[in-house]
């Protein structure tokens, strides 16, 4: 759909699931990929995989833990040293905050500990990366945020509140990003397919099926694509907008099989 030849695209989180296939996307868009992942073992396996699978591809990989800063600087100084700083940031990678206890119950260390990886990881990999798209001429940064964000889960509390301060994050990136040439979105998805749903009974999985309108959770390829659009230049104005990808979820007002 894009040809981003030209660019240098790091998404996080991207050794399975969504953000492989965010990856793949722009790996098959002739974009040069760098996979991230918390271990070596993780993103050099991504990063075969996706050789295998594009033989053309150029796929780089790199390791570093969202929820430790050093780790992060020193990921980013590796990075300029090897050429590879991004112009596109796909800011992926999230702790789910699941957990057995509600909110009453809940640790503090296991609340910071989410708000660690989902606000404060990915505010300094957008740093970091903007600092370098400023001296290149601009950038893109999408971020992959959540329904829960404004709709909250049962007790989710880290997660919920994670994802709600992201989308002021993307928000207060936008302006202050924009006269330098770096334009910052998000998306906000309902339920996606993973291979998680296979694990699910034929009960829950046509419930949840029944209560999205469009009768589908959202397929990883349909978000990919919708990132490679945010990151190319077809909408040069389009920035701090929240995409909501979830199959009509929100416009409800109640699920159908609560509907009186």
């Amino acid at each position: 759909m894009f040809d981003f030849s030209a660019r240098t695209v790091l998404v996080t989180g991207s050794t399975a699931n969504l953000g492989f296939s965010i990856a793949r996307a722009f790996a098959r868009s002739g974009a040069r990929v760098i996979v991230h992942g918390p271990t070596e073992k993780e993103t050099h396996a991504a990063m075969a995989q996706l050789r295998e699978e594009i033989p053309a591809a150029r796929v780089e990989a790199i390791s570093f833990d969202l929820a430790r800063q050093p780790q992060i600087d020193e990921a980013f100084s590796e990075l300029e040293r090897r050429d590879l700083l991004p112009d596109i940031l796909v800011n992926n990678a999230a702790h789910l905050g699941l957990g057995t206890s509600g909110f009453l119950e809940q640790s503090a260390e296991f609340f910071r500990e989410v708000i660690e990886v989902n606000l404060f990881g990915t505010f300094r990999c957008s740093q970091l990366s903007a600092r370098g798209m400023v001296k290149r001429g601009g950038g893109a940064i999408i971020t992959i945020s959540s329904l829960a964000g404004e709709r909250a889960i049962w007790d989710r509390s880290g997660y919920n509140t994670s994802k709600a301060a992201l989308d002021g994050l993307m928000r207060s990136m936008a302006l202050d990003l924009a006269p330098q040439g770096i334009r910052v979105n998000s998306i906000s998805p309902g339920y996606v397919w993973t291979e998680r749903w296979n694990a699910l009974s034929p009960e829950v999985a046509e419930r949840r099926r029944r209560n999205i309108p469009a009768g589908e959770p959202t397929r990883q390829d349909e978000i990919a694509r919708t990132v490679l659009f945010l990151a190319s230049d077809a909408a040069p104005s389009l920035t701090g907008a929240g995409v909501i990808i979830d199959g009509g979820l929100s416009v409800q007002q109640v699920p159908r099989d609560l509907a009186i």
